[in-house]
């Protein structure tokens, strides 16, 4: 997890130097799909660690995994509709982060 941790930030302070110096609306779609991914990867992390240990109960496991969701698609809704960010740029960067924890946890 902790290469995950470093090679996502990594990945979202090249984004975000990149639209600091071309002020491209795909960079800044990237930039905001991999923050978005790069969260959604921690809180699986987050449940998938709640789900074994068995202090918690699978109700309350259950309702962190609701809200993680529901609290995702908002975030993501509210990007897409009210920023008005390129699509195909924000699902690039919300690919990425996914495929970096993908092949991280293929490696173990």
């Amino acid at each position: 997890m902790k290469k995950f941790i470093y090679i996502g930030l990594g990945l979202m302070i090249v984004f975000y130097i990149i639209f600091l110096t071309t002020k491209n609306i795909f960079i800044e779609g990237a930039l905001y799909g991999s923050i978005i991914s790069y969260i959604n990867c921690i809180g699986i992390k987050m449940i998938t660690n709640m789900f074994l240990t068995k202090k918690k109960g699978k109700f309350f496991v259950l309702l962190s995994t609701l809200l993680k969701i529901s609290l995702i698609a908002l975030i993501t809704v509210f990007l897409v509709e009210y920023l008005s960010l390129d699509l195909i740029g924000f699902l690039s960067g919300f690919s990425v982060i996914l495929i970096v924890f993908i092949l991280l946890i293929q490696d173990k």
